[in-house]
């Protein structure tokens, strides 16, 4: 019974960091989009929206890393290897906006806020 308890209690907290997570990442790409809209709004050439997308949504950002490195630590990752996952997440968000300014520009869409 006691084991039990344990591990229904483990798989709660489990899911409840993995939605923090999320939650965080959502934050951030949804802050992404406000600003890839605004940039794109105002007709900034790709290369610019390139250069200033890493520096926007800083608190975003360190929020999402902060939260992911905390669930990767208490799986056991080292302080080093969860900074690095978590980073690599949240570079991947970045980078699906930096690699589809281009498309949206051309194309006159706009990218869309996640829920």
């Amino acid at each position: 019974m006691i084991a039990f308890f344990s591990i229904a209690l483990f798989s709660t907290a489990s899911a409840a960091t993995i939605a923090d997570a999320e939650t965080a990442r959502i934050a951030y790409s949804n802050c992404l989009v406000e600003f890839s809209t605004a940039q794109l709004d105002e007709k900034i050439e790709t290369s610019a929206f390139k250069n200033a997308a890493p520096t926007a949504c800083a608190d975003e950002r360190t929020a999402m890393i902060a939260t992911i490195k905390k669930d990767e630590m208490e799986f056991g990752s080292s302080a080093d290897e969860a900074a690095a996952f978590a980073t690599e997440e949240a570079d991947g968000v970045l980078f699906s906006f930096t690699d589809s300014y281009a498309g949206y520009a051309s194309s006159n869409t706009r990218p869309v806020k996640q829920d």
